[in-house]
């Protein structure tokens, strides 16, 4: 009987010690976790990124993202995930009270610091640490507050202090439809293919004066059609040409003896100059074009893809004019 009522006062201390302490630890997270003030992303017009490597900062100006004292134009997908980030930020759990920053990749050697302005007034700041494991949280501190905190997402990658992730990438731009005229030059050869107008639908009569238009045809300077599928993919390619990076040691001025020169001419001229490789293990080609102010660098892979689809039309301009002998 004794048994009994030891092990039954036992089973309520066990009860009311692991209530006491489910309901303690709710209110405890309740009570700390900081209520952060709203942030319209609308109206965010600077951002700030710093770690101790460098500094990236976006400024709104006229309704378009432009980073740096350069005034680089901004991507603007790129610096909304930033501005989502800073106007939706939301902590979720208190993770550390001990200062021990560097375990959360926290400490003044690996931090990123994010600050948000309004005009002039500073809206939101705060530290950014590693992702944390299953990538669905970020360890984060807020100015002030010297304690952890997991933020939703797993966004570090998002905040890196390195222009070129926010940077505009397409360095040529044009209507490849209104494109009349493709000129290459390289290896101190030139090529000038032309697109032939006075091609109509077969089956036109005087009795239907509205033309369909075919699939344009392409002939070289001396009046010989050339099978046209490469030349259309390498208009189809530059038309929207992004680059993999810009250069930022060198000026434009100072790329001379391209390998390779593309000018496509409509109503406007677009060109393109691209050059050997600066070190022989790189991936990609120094390049610059007539619609950027700066050099940059075109992936090796799409170099080789238009070098090969303008021999190819050389190659089927010969072979054409074997067949005609």
């Amino acid at each position: 009987m004794k048994i009994r009522k030891e092990a039954l006062i036992l089973g309520l201390v066990i009860i009311v010690l692991s209530l006491y302490l489910i309901f303690n630890k709710s209110d405890r997270s309740l009570y700390e976790l900081p209520i952060l003030e709203p942030v319209s992303g609308s109206e965010i017009s600077k951002i700030t990124l710093d770690s101790s490597n460098a500094t990236v900062f976006f400024i709104r100006k006229s309704g378009q993202w432009v980073i740096n004292e350069e005034a680089y134009p901004g991507d603007d997908a790129s610096i909304k995930r930033v501005v989502d980030i800073v106007a939706g930020l939301s902590l979720t759990t208190l993770i550390s009270e001990s200062k021990n920053y560097e375990r959360y990749d926290l400490d003044p050697g690996r931090k990123i610091t994010v600050k948000a302005w309004t005009g002039d007034t500073l809206v939101r700041e705060f530290d950014v640490g590693k992702t944390a494991s299953g990538n669905r949280h970020t360890f984060v501190r807020l100015a002030g507050d010297h304690r952890v905190y997991h933020a939703e997402e797993g966004f570090r990658e998002r905040v890196q202090t390195k222009a070129d992730i926010f940077r505009e990438k397409t360095v040529l731009s044009f209507e490849r439809d209104q494109i009349e005229q493709v000129q290459v030059l390289k290896e101190d050869k030139q090529d000038i293919y032309l697109k032939d107008k006075t091609h109509k639908a077969s089956g036109e009569t005087a009795s239907t004066p509205e033309t369909t238009e075919l699939a344009p045809i392409w002939k070289n300077v001396a009046g010989k059609t050339i099978k046209a599928n490469r030349l259309s993919k390498l208009i189809d390619d530059f038309s929207s040409l992004k680059c993999s990076a810009y250069i930022y040691e060198r000026q434009k001025s100072e790329f001379k003896t391209p390998i390779a020169t593309i000018t496509f001419k409509g109503a406007e001229a677009y060109s393109v100059q691209i050059y050997e490789k600066m070190q022989k293990e790189d991936s990609g080609h120094p390049a610059v074009s007539s619609q950027s102010e700066y050099p940059f660098i075109v992936p090796g892979w799409q170099v080789d893809q238009a070098i090969k689809a303008l021999t190819d039309i050389e190659l089927l301009e010969k072979e054409d004019t074997s067949d005609s002998e």
